[in-house]
């Protein structure tokens, strides 16, 4: 990966690390952001590139609670944080 990709990587776990997940807003945030990043680097969605990327970011909302033990009206789970993160994109 190179320096550039890793570092808006970085920034989105960064905002998902701070982020409140209760507040609409902060979802909408987090969907676009992502949606910039695979459009900028070419990330297909259900490609092992696009699967570990994402995986990577639910794994920093998990580290931080936001995961299955404080649902979002958008997701409660991994399948259904993909399926949320993935609407613009297919």
């Amino acid at each position: 990966m190179n320096h550039e990709k890793e570092s808006e990587l970085q920034f989105i776990r960064d905002f998902v690390a701070d982020a409140c997940f209760e507040n609409d807003i902060c979802c909408d945030q987090l969907r676009s952001l992502w949606t910039a990043y695979c459009l900028r680097h070419d990330l297909i969605v259900d490609t092992y590139e696009y699967d570990q990327s994402i995986m990577d970011i639910w794994n920093v909302i998990e580290d931080a609670g936001g995961g299955g033990e404080q649902d979002t009206a958008f997701w409660s789970n991994f399948d259904s944080f993909d399926d949320f993160m993935c609407a613009y994109l297919v």
